[in-house]
């Protein structure tokens, strides 16, 4: 009998885990040698949360 333990995260755990497993998509099927594919991953995740931040410090006024 296996146990499921409910995962609870935050909208910003949750988004972080979003912009990990799409820059390692985009990075897996972007380039072809093995180190570009690391910095285009590293890159793309760097990226989505840089803009994400922005994006929430810009609709943080419209929340209130």
């Amino acid at each position: 009998m296996t146990v499921l333990v409910p995962l609870r995260l935050s909208h910003f755990q949750c988004f972080l885990l979003f912009a990990l497993i799409i820059s390692l998509a985009f990075g897996t099927l972007g380039r072809r040698q093995p180190l570009e594919r690391l910095k285009y991953a590293t890159w793309s995740f760097a990226m989505f949360v840089v803009v994400g931040i922005a994006l929430a410090w810009l609709m943080y006024p419209f929340s209130r």
